[in-house]
């Protein structure tokens, strides 16, 4: 059965950014046609609001804060009347735009997360349910956010520091990005509680570079960038600057202007960002792999010129290059978070599990000249910017004995019996703590394309990926407790034909270095009144023989610690 499709209207960036040339007067915000699909055979559809059985725009009247009818309209297509396109729908037309534009958005974002070049699967939501709602006039605020409590993203108006009226649901940077938090939160639900500076910080830089990821697929923008930047990734651009709108209408905290709300493109080390706030902490990691992009794209545009395989076209085959680039990164970016342990983690953790994976699918001996570079440059930004000593530091080990016949995989994966069994016999292996409880979360089977289609087939790699997790306690600093239980783990992968370990990471959160940054980070929260004592809460918790942070996610945005 054919697809279900509706047509949307989307902005290409938001509207800060022209893709009219230089010198050109900028009209209105340019828009893009894009087509949402759903599987023909699948029990679902387009319905107004707009909504599916994953996602549904929830509106309010932004005076009141009553529930308002759905503001856009599916209008099937005569020809097909299971597909259609979204138009403006109630009274306030605006009310549409800003609905159909998140909802495509969140649409696109999750479809190209799961989607076989990445993660190769549907997530599962951390909250439970099986729809995510659409906020995109939650009222008056500079701020967006995830909210696993409430199973939303929020999305806010204000007034700028110009007087222009700045809709975050109109920008497909914030829109991207506050969705890239829920899908992190899908696969590594324990981040969503840090009380480690660089572990609150990924959920920061993973959400910042799926944004970028989520502009790259735009063809209209990567032409409009390459062509103002002379075919290089090397200055800012629509690309390297998330929210391009938001950081022009607000100062910064120290009251300068800006033209995004963050920078990707920087030179900062882990020691000039030493008393960074998460959110400015997390361009340290997202700037490591924009690097890493820049890269890709500058090999690759290389090899294009080369062959000539654009026509003599400088500016195609600069775009070609892009395009494969875009491709090549998004596998890299996601897969590695698909490799991430539980619990508390480090930006090092997120370079091990990035690495992991890549060689899951192409070890080093397998690997051509530039994949090695590839992983050799990415190794070198964290050693250049003070994360690990050596680009050794990054290497996760392939224990042989973690490796298992195909039959006994199959019962590792079906049954909670066997997955303990497997952990038990190897937790030193694992490197979990004698007499330490651990837990076995469920197995996930996954099937990625690991390369390009030869002959109209794409080679592919199925995995079962287990994650184990367990708490260490150590002493705490201050007030806060003269305990602290620390969650940490492991993930190991099997290819799933022959059983063999293709990759195991581990959390290095528990040394000392990481001990101190969370001593701090927790009474810097303490002093400005962001602990509560109250469990009931539901923001942060503080016990009298342990201490712990719940939703320091959510806490940090709604404490205005976000730009």
């Amino acid at each position: 059965m054919a697809d279900v499709v509706a047509e949307v209207e989307l902005l290409v960036q938001d509207g800060s950014v022209s893709l009219a040339g230089p010198g050109v007067t900028a009209g209105a915000p340019e828009k893009e046609t894009k087509e949402l699909t759903l599987p023909g055979d699948g029990n679902d559809r387009f319905l107004d609001g707009p909504a599916t059985r994953r996602f549904a725009v929830v509106d309010f009247d932004p005076a009141t804060g009553a529930p308002l009818p759905p503001p856009a309209t599916f209008v099937p297509f005569r020809s097909n009347p299971r597909s259609g396109r979204y138009v403006a729908g109630h009274g306030d037309a605006s009310a549409g735009d800003l609905a159909i534009n998140a909802f495509g958005t969140v649409f696109q974002t999750v479809r190209m997360f799961e989607g076989p070049d990445a993660l190769g699967r549907r997530v599962q939501w951390a909250f439970g349910g099986e729809q995510l709602l659409v906020v995109p006039r939650a009222g008056e605020w500079a701020n967006a956010f995830y909210d696993r409590g409430t199973r939303s993203l929020q999305f806010f108006s204000f007034d700028g520091a110009t007087g222009a009226r700045v809709h975050t649901a109109l920008s497909r940077d914030v829109v991207a990005h506050e969705c890239g938090h829920a899908l992190l939160d899908a696969v590594v639900p324990s981040l969503y509680d840090s009380s480690t500076p660089q572990s609150v910080a990924i959920h920061e830089a993973v959400a910042d570079l799926v944004a970028v990821v989520m502009a790259l697929d735009s063809r209209r923008l990567r032409e409009a960038v390459l062509a103002r930047s002379d075919n290089s990734l090397a200055g800012e651009s629509a690309f390297s600057s998330i929210a391009e709108e938001f950081g022009m209408a607000r100062p910064s905290a120290d009251g300068m202007s800006r033209r995004a709300l963050r920078e990707l493109r920087n030179v900062d080390t882990v020691h000039t960002l030493a008393d960074a706030r998460p959110h400015v902490l997390s361009t340290l990691l997202s700037a490591i792999f924009y690097d890493c992009l820049s890269g890709m794209f500058a090999t690759r545009f290389e090899a294009e010129q080369s062959t000539d395989a654009s026509g003599g076209s400088t500016a195609a085959a600069a775009n070609k290059a892009l395009g494969t680039a875009h491709i090549i990164f998004r596998r890299l970016l996601l897969r590695g978070i698909d490799y991430l342990p539980p619990g508390e983690l480090s930006f090092a953790d997120v370079g091990r599990a990035t690495l992991a994976a890549d060689r899951a699918v192409r070890p080093d001996a397998d690997a051509g000249a530039a994949l090695l570079r590839q992983r050799e440059r990415l190794a070198a930004q964290f050693v250049e910017r003070g994360l690990v000593a050596t680009a050794a530091d990054l290497l996760s080990p392939r224990p042989a004995d973690l490796s298992v016949p195909p039959d006994e995989l199959r019962r590792i994966h079906g049954s909670d019996w066997a997955a303990y069994e497997y952990v038990t016999r190897h937790r030193a292996t694992m490197g979990i703590p004698r007499d330490v409880a651990f837990t076995v979360l469920p197995r996930v089977d996954s099937t990625k394309v690991v390369g390009p289609r030869r002959d109209g087939v794409a080679p592919v790699q199925r995995e079962l990926i287990l994650k184990v997790a367990w708490n260490v306690t150590e002493d705490a600093a201050g007030a806060t407790g003269r305990t602290r239980v620390v969650p940490t783990g492991a993930t190991v992968t099997l290819d799933w034909d022959t059983g063999e370990c293709l990759a195991m990471v581990s959390s290095d959160v528990t040394g000392h270095q990481h001990r101190t940054e969370r001593d701090t980070f927790l009474l810097e929260l303490e002093q400005e009144g962001l602990l509560e004592q109250d469990d009931e809460s539901g923001v942060a918790v503080r016990g009298d023989e342990d201490a712990g942070l719940r939703n320091s996610h959510r806490l940090l945005h709604l404490a205005g610690w976000w730009g």
